[in-house]
């Protein structure tokens, strides 16, 4: 009999059975018949994932979401995770045997008020940053999405039918737009040629030898042929540009973090397995120069880490454990690696010491899970005196989301940088913050943009400077960079076509305008919660189908002998 039909069968006695006390005897039972299922599911595992890729594959090119080729390879590399997820979830003794009642249950729910009201139990009244000291000032570059193509090629065609172009497959003929040396606007990656003179451009033009400077690079390295690429294939590209980053002897900190691109596939890591270990080894040694023995090797063992240097603390973490494209989370999405409990013991000790706290990852919490984002934003909102910013990349655009308490007032920052590939329809773009040295609260930022059409018309032998496009202060014509500051610009939106056209233009890093209104705008940079940013446009929010299959945040509930249990009920009932 089909395995499907017995497990509904069994399912169906479960419910219709009225067993107030589960007995040993059938649990084990319930786990022999889950684990009789699982073998037989194993062996028809290659079957089941051929049948489902071949059915995915066929939707996607006659729906002509991509050409054929593309449509396997990607559909191959994740057809298999997303199954490993599902099949984890729901082909687990610790989930069929208590839903039919046959075992007691194995975990319990973690809600979310509970966290937060944990979490700001103690909040202080005054969670305001103070002055700015204004004597001293240190620097913060940071580059994000560089994504070098080593297989950018000259003269072919900038635009073409698969999702990445500017290469020796895409012939251009004479009529042709055709790709420049140092890079296209366009569906392509950066040239590792643009890069390397980006990095001469720091040392010559950005860097100032005579104050404090950082590097806060956030990841994403790997061309965006993500249909074709590989273990070691998605690594190469960080491997040489740490290694051009170091030749060029900056003589500044680096605060490296990985990106949802370096996983393969993309966007995949598993948390609750080895399997995905050597990435983290790979990038451990790759940045221990950079970290530190004791940095790295924590690095390794977690995914996140902490650099203190005298009054700043940087929290660097890997967003992968919060990624909504992380099918690997449909298994268990409960706080992996533990960072969240990290993160809040850490701000305990720089709130002891008045530290100021910098939080960098690659991709926002608005882009993350929501239950992740909301657990985020309350702890930013507990220690929000001392988290004075927050830095991010993975938009390939500009702009900023204001983090808000409770009560809906505005309470911290999250810093979303450009691009420095081209990918896509960009211009290559970094920015430089000036940072109070006192109370590192930021002053002001330089966003810097690279002209691609006169360096391609002067050729090779050109030597690249960026240019500032803006600052922000001037740009968005504010006096300072607090919360509140930032929200007055955004409640100027209604009022001044010219700043949504800002705001809109630097968005697509000075390529355009996608016609955004003020409201989209107003909402977007208000929100650091992706489900509060649809709200604000007056949706409806709809449940992913994820949302549906996964398990929630949970916990293992202690299971307590009989004499316990009696006793735990006895004294919950004298307390009712």
């Amino acid at each position: 009999m089909n395995k499907y039909i017995i497990l509904l069968i069994l399912c169906s006695i479960g419910f219709s059975s009225s067993l107030t006390q589960q007995e040993k005897f059938f649990c084990k039972q319930c786990h022999h018949f889950v684990h009789t299922i699982q073998k037989v599911e194993h062996f028809w595992d290659k079957s089941i994932v051929w049948f489902l890729e071949l059915i995915a594959e066929g939707y996607c090119a006659y729906s002509n979401i991509e050409k054929y080729s593309v449509c396997k390879g990607a559909i191959h590399e994740m057809t298999p995770v997303i199954f490993e997820g599902i099949q984890t979830r729901f082909l687990d003794e610790d989930f069929i045997c208590p839903l039919i009642k046959w075992c007691p249950k194995v975990y319990e729910e973690l809600k979310l008020e509970d966290y937060i009201s944990n979490i700001l139990k103690d909040k202080p009244e005054n969670t305001q940053w103070p002055e700015i000291d204004g004597t001293d000032t240190i620097e913060i570059i940071h580059v994000s999405d560089i994504h070098t193509d080593l297989l950018y090629k000259e003269g072919t065609l900038p635009k073409c039918d698969e999702p990445l172009c500017c290469r020796e497959e895409f012939k251009a003929k004479d009529t042709d737009q055709k790709a420049g040396y140092w890079g296209s606007a366009a569906v392509c990656d950066l040239p590792e040629r643009t890069f390397e003179q980006f990095v001469n451009f720091l040392k010559t033009d950005v860097i100032n030898p005579d104050k404090k400077t950082f590097l806060f690079w956030t990841g994403d390295s790997v061309q965006h042929d993500i249909w074709k690429q590989g273990r070691e294939y998605n690594i190469k590209n960080s491997r040489r540009i740490t290694e051009i980053f170091t030749k060029g002897d900056l003589g500044i900190t680096f605060i490296p973090q990985i990106g949802n691109h370096e996983a393969f596939p993309v966007n995949q890591y598993d948390y609750m397995t080895d399997k995905d270990s050597n990435l983290r080894v790979e990038f451990s040694n790759m940045w221990r120069e950079w970290l530190g023995d004791e940095t790295a090797q924590f690095f390794k063992e977690n995914g996140f880490y902490a650099k203190e240097f005298d009054n700043l603390k940087v929290i660097a973490f890997d967003s992968q454990i919060c990624n909504p494209d992380n099918w690997y989370l449909l298994k268990d999405p409960t706080d992996p690696t533990g960072f969240l409990d990290w993160a809040e013991q850490e701000l305990k000790k720089s709130e002891q010491k008045d530290q100021a706290v910098y939080f960098t990852a690659h991709i926002y919490t608005s882009s993350c899970l929501v239950p992740w984002a909301r657990r985020f934003n309350a702890l930013v909102e507990r220690y929000a005196q001392i988290v004075r910013g927050q830095i991010y990349g993975h938009a390939h655009g500009e702009f900023f989301n204001l983090y808000k308490d409770q009560k809906g007032e505005p309470m911290n920052i999250a810093y979303i940088s450009s691009s420095l590939t081209t990918y896509t329809y960009k211009l290559p773009s970094f920015r430089k913050f000036i940072v109070d040295a006192k109370t590192m609260i930021p002053i002001n930022y330089y966003e810097y943009r690279l002209d691609l059409d006169k360096y391609n018309q002067i050729g090779k032998d050109a030597v690249l400077k960026w240019d500032i496009a803006f600052d922000f202060l001037s740009e968005y014509g504010a006096t300072k960079m607090y919360p509140a500051d930032l929200f007055a610009i955004t409640e100027r939106l209604f009022t001044e076509p010219e700043l949504v056209k800002k705001f809109d233009f630097n968005s697509n890093s000075g390529t355009g305008i996608s016609g955004d209104s003020a409201k989209y705008l107003y909402c977007k940079l208000n929100h650091s919660i992706n489900d509060d940013l649809h709200l604000c446009l007056g949706e409806t929010l709809k449940k992913d189908w994820t949302e549906y299959i996964s398990p929630g945040w949970r916990k293992r509930m202690v299971q307590m002998s009989k004499k316990e249990s009696k006793k735990h009920k006895k004294q919950k009932k004298q307390k009712q």
